[in-house]
């Protein structure tokens, strides 16, 4: 089998962890390639690197890192249909998985076929801009004011309809994905993974009486953002974009997917529990 590794900013530690890593990934005869972000940090003359247009070979990728790193592989990834395996080494750790200390067994079963494969939905941003060649995220799309502390003014339909004009310092959309990062940040709920749904997420709203709606994931959403002399911000997970004055958008949901590999006794309220601190007495 062919894998191919990445991650960023591994320092410390984390060189100790992923050179034993690659060597059980070598002992068990698997073809390893490094990513040239990792390479940045992480360097094996023995290793080869790999790039965005040539890993429709591989296997699988490990995301070694956090969240963040995991959203940076999918970003590469696209609409190339690879298999991604997040391994945290990170600190919350919420779409990559506690597994380094199992790793031997995770990869035995990836051998055997004795994984979940979880298909994450996405979403999209029309039109893409001439400077935007990525125009999709796994957790988020966001649009948010920049050089002003001045709330900026959207507009906001779902499926032409009008649902209101959002006076606030930006405006969240999230899949379920995204449901547990920057949206619950900003008080909104928290959706199961295989919910069909999008997320409207208003960002420190001068009406407070606004909070999260809940769409189906078919619905197309329309932002209009009216016309304002600062710039302002389009994000995609961490890609941002400037752009200014009046502009319209087209938020969808994506028609790939994105491949997450999973043990098979994954538990998302498992997860909630220990990340969040649900259920336990954390009182002074």
């Amino acid at each position: 089998m062919i894998v191919g590794i990445n991650g960023i900013n591994i320092r410390g530690e984390k060189k100790k962890i992923l050179s034993s890593l690659i060597a059980l990934l070598k002992e068990k005869k698997f073809k390893v390639y490094i990513s040239e972000e990792l390479s940045k940090t992480f360097t094996d003359s023995k290793i080869k690197l790999y790039s965005e247009n040539n890993i429709s070979k591989f296997d699988f990728i490990i995301s070694f890192g956090g969240d963040g790193t995991l959203l940076n592989t999918v970003t590469s990834i696209g609409r190339k249909n690879i298999k991604i395996l997040g391994v945290n080494v990170g600190k919350l750790g919420f779409l990559s998985f506690d597994v380094y200390d199992v790793f031997e067994k995770i990869i035995d079963d990836i051998q055997n076929n004795n994984y979940t494969l979880e298909k994450k939905s996405l979403v999209s941003l029309l039109p893409v801009n001439e400077n935007i060649n990525k125009n999709f995220a796994l957790n988020e799309i966001s649009v948010v004011k920049k050089d002003s502390s001045s709330m900026i003014k959207i507009h906001c339909y779902v499926d032409n309809q009008f649902i209101c004009t959002y006076w606030s310092d930006g405006l969240i959309i999230s899949t379920p994905t995204g449901s547990t990062g920057y949206s619950l940040s900003c008080g909104g709920p928290i959706l199961t993974p295989k919910a069909k749904n999008l997320l409207i997420t208003p960002i420190s709203p001068h009406n407070l009486s606004l909070r999260s709606i809940i769409i189906p994931d078919s619905a197309k959403i329309k932002l209009i953002i009216e016309k304002q002399k600062y710039n302002f911000l389009v994000s995609m997970d961490s890609r941002s974009y400037t752009f200014r004055g009046e502009q319209e958008f087209i938020i969808k949901k994506s028609n790939f997917n994105i491949n997450l590999i999973q043990p098979n006794n994954f538990d998302f309220f498992e997860t909630l529990r220990k990340k969040l601190n649900w259920g336990f007495d954390i009182r002074n």
